[in-house]
């Protein structure tokens, strides 16, 4: 790998980095949507009581800001790969909340996943559910750990003097 961040446009290691979280971003934006127009129909169902419908527009406002956020990321990973000038801090505190958030997540599903174990287990099949449950959170927590990494290389080397180079400043 000879140059990972050079002056010139070509290859570069965080561009990649970029790209996949913008493709996430995307596909995370549409699952927002797609849900929010699946509780938005739900909706119109008269037989829901108040409470329900209090539960159904929470849902619908996280589901709006979670669409919201996921298509700003898209936005800001492709000013990024385009080496706009004003993308690259904006990513840098973008992406160091994006690790920040699936470190708090990681933190909760791991002490939820502690829980399991004072849950009573005269449930049939429990043994094979908390299994189950186990290497769920597992993965989840190893994508959260991998994510993590990725996403603290980003920063760090968006701050890099080389890779800060490379982006276009207003003229």
């Amino acid at each position: 790998m000879a140059d990972i961040a050079s002056p010139r446009p070509g290859f570069a290691l965080w561009r990649l980095g970029l790209w996949v979280i913008l493709l996430l971003a995307a596909f995370g934006a549409m699952q927002y949507g797609v849900h929010a127009q699946r509780v938005w129909s739900v909706l119109d169902v008269a037989s829901i009581d108040a409470q329900g419908r209090a539960t159904l527009h929470a849902m619908l406002a996280w589901d709006a800001a979670y669409f919201i956020a996921a298509a700003a990321l898209v936005v800001f990973c492709a000013a990024g790969i385009l080496r706009q000038g004003w993308a690259r801090p904006v990513l840098r505190v973008a992406l160091g909340l994006l690790a920040a958030g699936l470190l708090l997540s990681g933190v909760l599903l791991y002490q939820q996943w502690l829980g399991w174990d004072r849950q009573p287990h005269g449930v049939a099949d429990a043994a094979m559910l908390v299994a189950q449950e186990s290497r769920r959170v597992h993965l989840s927590l190893a994508f959260d750990a991998i994510a993590i990494v990725m996403l603290i290389w980003l920063v760090w080397r968006l701050g890099q003097p080389a890779v800060r180079e490379q982006f276009r400043q207003r003229g």
